[in-house]
């Protein structure tokens, strides 16, 4: 009988602690972030993961081949498949693709394939462990099925078989068959969207872009509802019909300052981080969109550009950033942050004292829609 009560008792206490996911970091989430460390001028790529939903983060070791290297983007698939990309300030021969299939004890780098106009990898997204796509900063658009053994490029032409040029691409996202790319020196005209797993790609109009400004950042919430952000301007735009018509909301945040992330937790609900400047932090909001009018609650940390963001829902996100110029020198080089209230309160989390020297650029968690 004694017995039997035990049992009950632990099965209740584990319910309990998994009813709490939504509302605190959970021991079962696991995720990622990305930056990279300099030594006498010198970068290289660092990764930190957690599998305590943040509680703790560890710094993990890399290949030899990761020095004068940042970290542009990382992916969480599930607790052991995730990938990452890597670039260097020039077009390096051998910029490229990380991956793990253990959980990050061992990270390999994936070769990428010739014939690329720009080997500099910004953005990877990984939707399944063996599936993932990868975009360069030149417009080259990248696909593995086979767990990135090998990856092909996937040529974007329109419908008039007409190639698609981007010079300059910021962030890409992926949801089912939809890939979603945002181009900001095609300005208006910047969003790039395939519904078809890349057989097909046309260019996707945003209205009322100031001149010379694009988009900058993307997230995709359903392969009908997307929102985007610009260059320099405060205001999201949004779409409802898969990209065929975009909107702008009549409310914004910032004129001037970039969305340097976003993510879409819901239909109207998407969270910003946002850069300031080198010498002026940054800022993250949780925003709730209701007939293109803002509803948000803004966070400011003067010392961290904020670079990154990862919603898991409505209430629950992490934040990551870099230290500006102004900062104090004592603070750790990068930051991360945690909310599980919508965004009114953001908890700082620990970085290890092996990863004080880590500017943070992107993170990732399993399960979350980044």
């Amino acid at each position: 009988m004694k017995t039997n009560i035990s049992c009950l008792l632990l099965m209740c206490l584990s319910l309990m602690i998994m009813s709490c996911g939504d509302n605190a970091s959970s021991p079962l989430v696991t995720g990622w972030a990305i930056g990279w460390s300099e030594d006498a001028g010198i970068s290289s790529v660092k990764i930190l993961k957690t599998d305590n939903g943040g509680a703790t983060w560890t710094l993990q070791a890399l290949p030899v081949g990761c020095e004068g290297f940042r970290g542009n983007d990382i992916s969480a698939v599930n607790h052991r498949v995730a990938w990452a990309a890597m670039n260097s300030d020039i077009d390096n021969p051998n910029s490229g693709i990380l991956h793990t299939a253990d959980g990050g004890t061992s990270w390999t780098i994936q070769a990428i394939p010739d014939g690329m106009t720009n080997r500099q990898i910004k953005n990877i997204k990984g939707v399944s462990p063996t599936e993932a796509w990868a975009v360069s900063i030149g417009g080259d658009v990248l696909h593995t099925t086979d767990g990135g053994v090998s990856w092909n490029i996937v040529e974007v032409k329109d419908v008039d078989g007409i190639i698609i040029e981007m010079t300059q691409v910021n962030r890409m996202d992926v949801t089912g068959q939809d890939i979603w790319i945002v181009d900001v020196n095609s300005h208006d005209l910047g969003v790039i969207h395939s519904p078809d797993g890349g057989l097909t790609w046309w260019r996707e109009y945003l209205p009322d872009v100031l001149h010379e400004h694009g988009p900058l950042a993307i997230s995709a919430f359903s392969s009908l509802i997307a929102w985007a952000a610009v260059n320099s301007e405060g205001y999201l735009w949004w779409t409802g019909n898969g990209g065929r018509s975009w909107n702008k909301s009549t409310d914004s945040i910032s004129g001037t300052a970039d969305f340097d992330d976003i993510c879409a937790s819901s239909a109207n609900v998407v969270w910003i981080a946002q850069n300031n400047g080198l010498s002026s932090g940054g800022v993250a909001a949780r925003v709730i969109v209701t007939n293109g009018i803002f509803s948000s609650h803004l966070f400011t940390d003067i010392n961290y550009m904020m670079e990154g963001v990862a919603a898991m829902n409505d209430n629950v996100a992490w934040l990551v950033g870099f230290k500006t110029f102004t900062a104090d020198p004592s603070l750790p080089k990068g930051v991360i942050y945690f909310t599980s209230d919508g965004g009114l309160n953001w908890q700082l989390q620990a970085m290890p004292a092996n990863a004080l020297d880590v500017n943070l650029w992107k993170v990732s968690f399993v399960g979350a829609r980044r």
